[in-house]
This record gives structure tokens, sequence and C-alpha cells, in this order.
């Protein structure tokens, strides 16, 4: 009798041991566990401090263990979510779980990404100690990738999570252009590595370039300011920018900078198994091409090496449907006719999406305001404080004005954190709150309620698109007689 090997691989549990071989030895060393630092960190507000990497923080020993056993259970549940379940919501719930622990609880501080210049300053500088738990959070990714592709990148990844979900129109990218921003992921990784390890030492006639040794994934990750809710104007408004475009353009980030995306793909590519998008028969339909906003669908196969396992084809797909429903079995009670719904749910469905977008609106704009009186006021009261503060060492007299005026710039500078915290959390919770109602809680079309009917167009969901006519497909040509 034949052996299905893919069902033997989910149920005999190779999956559990091999991703329980790897708890088993975290088990074995959790004293070995530590925070892993950045060696030249970005300034990230007067509310968060950096331990030295020489000297690891022992009171977050256990944290950070868990940190590896979460990525773990997390990466497996992915596997199960996406090779036999088939799950796309059971992908968006994980996507929201990891961005809540990795992303906003951890503040982006465990790092798949980031953990790639820790071991290669561990390789190049032998003072310099790398934790387990920075080794086990670069390779478990790597590892599950050689069996299942790039599943770290389905709903695991902060980073990566956080861009799927808000993805709202994406629109199509060509291939040539995808082509060439997808090969900056490459130099980036170089220049990561290069500074990483040795910095950059030039001298070249008058010109002399000297830099030591940063961690540049850390100082220019665009998504750290937003999981922190603090960091460089420049760095927050990066991030802000990479989420608006990621609304229509599928995690740009993810397809052309992220370094360690480079590394998944090339890996993915020798991968046991890849993303398949029918059950069983392929169509050859083309809707999964369609339903794909990051262009990994290539002769209506799914790319093993930029398919990043988001289940979206899933959903498109006609066989899909059709397993659902088989597993759904019959339908006991006969289908009721739709019923338009109570008009103070077609209310609060209309204006849940307006108010949603207006907090939005009204919260960036309070702290891009905030910001640009800090940047307009602030250095006039520093230096007036700072010319002050060296008249006191001379006149004592001058320390009673100066005493005032420094309680007064604590004051100023205990409202803007209270400003840049709670305007931040409204603005991502607000967001959130918008890309829910987008994509879930939208009135459909002629149910909308409690606005002018011109201005209904803009809310309610369009009407669903007829499903285009499949394509015909090279098994089902008629074959050739002699």
């Amino acid at each position: 009798m034949p052996i299905n090997i893919t069902s033997l691989f989910l149920k005999t549990g190779v999956v559990g041991r091999i991703l329980g071989s790897a708890l088993l030895l975290l088990i074995t060393a959790p004293s070995l566990c530590l925070a892993q630092y950045q060696m030249s960190p970005p300034e990230f507000g007067d509310t968060y401090s950096f331990p030295s990497p020489e000297h690891p923080e022992p009171a977050s020993e256990y944290l950070h263990f868990l940190d590896v056993v979460l990525l773990a259970l997390a990466l497996a549940l992915a596997v199960k979510l996406v090779y036999k379940s088939r799950s796309r919501k059971g992908v968006i719930l994980l996507s929201i779980a990891s961005v809540a622990y990795f992303g906003f609880y951890r503040k982006g501080c465990i790092c798949s990404v980031g953990a790639i210049q820790n071991v290669v300053l561990s390789l190049v500088d032998p003072q310099y100690f790398i934790s387990f738990s920075a080794i086990a959070i670069f390779f478990l990714p790597l590892l599950v990738t050689l069996f299942f592709g790039r599943i770290f990148c389905s709903g695991v990844c902060p980073l990566g999570a956080l861009q799927d979900l808000v993805v709202l129109r994406p629109v199509r990218v060509p291939v040539k252009l995808d082509k060439v921003l997808g090969s900056l992921q490459y130099v980036y990784l170089g220049l990561a590595i290069l500074f990483a390890g040795w910095g950059l030492h030039v001298a070249f006639g008058s010109v002399n370039i000297d830099i030591g040794r940063r961690f540049l994934i850390c100082d220019y990750d665009p998504f750290i300011p937003i999981f922190r809710r603090t960091g460089p104007f420049s760095m927050v408004l990066t991030g802000a920018i990479f989420l608006a475009a990621g609304t229509f353009i599928g995690r740009p980030y993810c397809r052309w900078l992220c370094p360690y995306g480079g590394i998944l793909a090339i890996l993915s590519r020798v991968s046991w198994k890849n993303v398949r998008i029918s059950p069983d028969k392929e169509l050859d339909c083309g809707l999964c091409a369609d339903a794909c906003p990051y262009g990994a669908i290539h002769e209506l196969r799914a790319d093993r090496a930029s398919c990043m396992a988001c289940t979206r084809c899933y959903d498109s797909c006609p066989r899909q449907k059709r397993l659902v429903a088989l597993r759904a079995g019959p339908k006991k009670l006969p289908i009721k006719p739709a019923t338009p719904p109570p008009r103070w749910e077609s209310i609060a469905r209309t204006w849940t999406g307006i108010i949603a977008g207006f907090l939005v609106i009204g919260s960036a704009i309070w702290l891009l305001a905030t910001y640009i009186h800090v940047q307009r006021v602030l250095p006039a009261e520093v230096n007036l404080a700072d010319s002050l503060r060296e008249q006191a060492t001379m006149d004592a007299s001058i320390q009673e004005i100066l005493q005032p005026e420094l309680e007064q710039q604590q004051k100023d500078a205990m409202a803007r954190r209270r400003v840049f915290n709670l305007g931040g959390l409204l603005l991502l919770i607000s967001a959130g709150i918008f890309v829910a109602w987008y994509l879930w809680l939208r009135p459909k079309r002629g149910t909308g309620a409690g606005v002018p009917a011109k201005y209904l167009k803009f809310l309610e969901k369009p009407p669903p698109k007829r499903p285009a006519k499949p394509r015909k497909s090279l098994n089902d040509a008629p074959a050739a007689t002699e």
C-alpha cells in the first residue's frame, strides 16, 4: 500500500521531534540564556537604558529563555496552520499574537533579524560573548526553513506580521522592478555583516573614512520606534512611511530590505516542503495569482524563494473552498434569505470607520505638532539653561534664577514624554481599529447608514468581483493523434 509521506510526517510527530529536541536542549541550559544587546545602540528615548554587551542583565535570564521557547512553539504552530489546517484565520491570529508579544511587549528586542550581527561579531571577536538564546533565536527559523520554507515570515516574525496585517488594497509591482529591488536586501546584508564585524576603514588620498563597529540593522530598524513608541523622529517617520506604503505594496521591507529574509529566501529554495496552493488537484485558474499581494506566484505556482506562507491564496482557491465545505458537512438547517442588519448596527459599522480615521489623523497631527514645537523651541531653552549654568559657577545668585528654569524644563520633558506615549498609543490603537474595520467591519453595499448617501459609496464594501474564468490547464490539453 503506498505511504502518504506528508500525512506520515505531520501525524507521527516528526515536527514535534525536530522542535522538541531544540526545546530539550534549551531546557538543559537555561543558565546560558542571557540577553544580547547592540554595541552602539541608537537613541530610543530616556525611558529605555541599554546594559553593556559585556554585562548582560541577569534578572532577565528566564525571560529570554521563555522568548526562545515561545519562538519554537510559534514556529510549530505556523507549520500546522499552513500545511495541515490551511487556515488563513489562524495565521492572522498568530500574527496578532507575535506582534503583541515579540513586538510591543518585548519591544522588538528579541529579533532573529538583528541576531545576524551578534553571530557575526562572535565569529570575528573572540572576546565578545554571545548567549545561547541569541544563537537559538538566529538558527531556529533557519532550521525550520530547510524543512518548510519561509514559515517564520508567515506570522511569527513581528516585523513581517505587522506589515501583513496592514495590507488593504495591494497593487501589483512589475516583475523586473521587484527583482531589482529584491537585490537590495543582499546589499544591506553585506553592509550589516561588514559593520558588525569590522566597521569601515578606508583611506584614499585625502579621503579618510574611519567608522567603528556598528549594528546597522538595529540602528536603522524602522519598526523598533513603533514597538517602543519612542525614538528619533526620522526613524519614527520611516516606520510610518513603511506601514503606509504597506497598505498598497505588500511587505515592502520584507521583500526588498530585510537581510534575514534574504537568507531565508536562499534556504527555502532547497526546503523539503513548499506551499501548495490547492489541497489536491491544481486548477490553474489564476485566482491565486490575483490574491497574492507579494508577487510570489510564478507560472501559477508558489515560488519557493518569495512565498511567505501568508495563506491568502488558500482562500481564493475553489478546491480549498470545496475542501472546507466537505469538512463542514451538510447543513442541517435551511439557508435563510439574507436580511438587512438593524439600523443601529448599520450606523455603528459606518461610524466606527469614520471615528477611527479621524483619531488616526488627529493623533498623527498631535504627535507631529509636538515634535515641531520641540525642534523649534527646545534648543533655545536648552541654550539658555546652559549659559545660566556656566554663569552660576562664577555667580551664586544666578543659581536662584537657574533652578526654576531647570525645574520647568524637567516638567516640559515629562509632559512631552506623556504626549508621545499617549499619542503613540492612541495612534496605534486607532490604526488597528481602522484596519480591522476596513477588512471585516465595513457595511456591505447598500447597508450603510448615518451619513449622507453621497458619502456611503466611500464607506461601504464594493460589490464582490466576478470570479475569472479558469484558464485552460496544460494538463487538460487534448492528446496529439498520430
